[in-house]
């Protein structure tokens, strides 16, 4: 159930709208605003990249403006992966969940959609503050996702300051530390549920809006990341311009498995010849990866999680994505200024899930992201 056609137009407006059957608060909290057009590719050389994602970088996505509104409160029911349901229908609307998760769950409906609405219903009438979603297992999906709803709700207190937040007991630690050191969200604070094992209903819901859509982040985002990265940072002892971010032997069960077979070579040439620091962000808490991407000029590294701290890189820095074009790091490059390059025509699938990048070809890559003849 997506909300209707007045509320979905992308003006927006606060007000009561209808949800459903019944009406809603709506309350804006940013005005209707284009996403920043996407990057010119940095590196259009077609021996590197394909030519159809130099294109694609050149023409742009089609999108329209939209604004970002609260909804609630109300009464809802959350299940499995970050579902949000109301009136026994599932709320879908861009403004709500990731048009990416639509076609996941119809592939996967009984065990995302079928099980979790099996399991017992447990019910809490106090007013709740509704962040999370898809994703909450996977450290990318945080910072894309849930991370611009907490920054965006931060910004009206007198709104939102006597909402409890939800929170699962399915996140992880990092994840759940984070939220306490770094928003003062912790255990006296919260409502929590389980989502492993439970539904929940929530008779005075807030449900905080995606802060993107499929063309971009709203444009006002992009001063909430700096603020942040200004106010949490834990920089290096001494200044790092290249980063090489490396996955090494790191793999997420709640996430795809991709392996660089020779990833240890690239980083190698990285560091050797570039002069790259390697850094593995699994490995450090979250103030301290803030810290060391707010200060690189260069980030380079596989399409993924870790690649997405480039929301903390200054403007003008250049971001190399290794293995396959990612529309969302595109979306970052364009909201925070950035320059942006794929390397895809050098690497090749050797088995499932495992690939190879010529080192040769890596080389000229990283040689021209770096801006050397």
């Amino acid at each position: 159930m997506g909300l209707n056609s007045t509320t979905a137009q992308s003006g927006g407006w606060s007000g009561l709208v209808r949800l459903g059957d019944a009406p809603v608060t709506r309350i804006r909290l940013a005005g209707a605003a284009m996403p920043r057009p996407l990057p010119r590719l940095c590196i259009d050389d077609v021996a590197l990249v394909a030519e159809h994602w130099v294109q694609f970088h050149a023409d742009g996505m089609a999108g329209e403006p939209f604004d970002l509104a609260s909804l609630g409160p109300m009464a809802v029911r959350l299940n499995g992966p970050g579902l949000i349901w109301r009136g026994g229908a599932l709320l879908d609307d861009d403004a709500i969940m990731p048009v990416y998760v639509k076609p996941v769950l119809e592939k996967f409906r009984d065990a995302l959609v079928a099980a979790p609405c099996a399991l017992p219903v447990r019910r809490d009438g106090r007013t709740a503050l509704v962040f999370h979603g898809w994703g909450i297992q996977v450290f990318g999906h945080f910072l894309i996702e849930m991370l611009p709803k907490l920054l965006l709700a931060r910004r009206f207190p007198a709104v939102f300051g006597d909402a409890m937040p939800v929170l699962d007991r399915a996140m992880p630690d990092w994840l759940l530390r984070s939220l306490d050191r770094h928003f003062g969200i912790g255990d006296a604070g919260a409502i929590w549920f389980d989502s492993r094992s439970e539904q929940l209903d929530l008779d005075r819901a807030i449900i905080l809006p995606l802060v993107s859509r499929a063309a971009g982040y709203h444009p006002a985002a992009r001063a909430w990341f700096a603020e942040f990265a200004a106010r949490i940072a834990v920089p290096p002892s001494s200044p790092i311009e290249r980063l090489f971010v490396a996955r090494g032997e790191f793999s997420n069960p709640a996430a795809p498995n991709r392996v660089l077979a020779n990833e240890a070579e690239l980083a190698d040439i990285a560091a050797r010849a570039f002069g790259f620091s390697v850094v593995h962000p699994e490995t450090l808490e979250f103030a301290e990866q803030v810290g060391r991407f707010s200060q690189a000029r260069v980030v380079l590294g596989q399409a993924g999680s870790g690649m997405h701290n480039a929301l903390f890189a200054p403007e003008g820095a250049a971001v190399g994505v290794i293995r396959f074009t990612a529309p969302d790091q595109s979306h970052i490059a364009a909201l925070r200024g950035q320059r942006i390059a794929y390397f895809t025509e050098g690497v090749a699938e050797t088995a499932p899930g495992v690939f190879r990048a010529d080192a040769g070809k890596f080389r000229r890559f990283v040689a021209a992201l770096c801006g050397q003849p």
